[in-house]
């Protein structure tokens, strides 16, 4: 039981020292920050280099598409529709045991 009391605190010590090292670290690195930032930058005025017009800009990333004639693909797709169907009885049919023929006998 010592064992692990000890295991324990040293974990926590660990942690808290891991901790304490960190916050160090980054307070010392902000306050570089802060010392370096008083110099401040002059200001510029933003000249764009190239004039873009907004609306080709526009077209350009959403270009307007003509409409199109869809029915060709509806037609296929009830085609396939309707062969999958097809294929699915023709299956079901063929799970079907087959009927006995005797000779002369009619099959009703």
């Amino acid at each position: 039981m010592g064992m692990f009391i000890k295991t324990i605190i040293a974990f926590c010590i660990g942690v808290g020292t891991l901790t304490a090292v960190q916050h160090l670290w980054m307070s010392s690195i902000m306050a570089q920050i802060r010392a370096g930032s008083s110099a401040a930058l002059p200001q510029t005025q933003f000249k764009p280099v190239v004039a873009l017009d907004p609306d080709k800009l526009r077209k350009a990333i959403m270009p307007t598409m003509a409409p199109f004639d869809t029915k060709p693909y509806e037609r296929l797709g009830v085609e396939s529709a309707q062969r999958r169907i097809d294929m699915q009885i023709r299956n079901a049919q063929s799970a079907v045991p087959v009927q006995r023929s005797f000779p002369g006998v009619p099959h009703y």
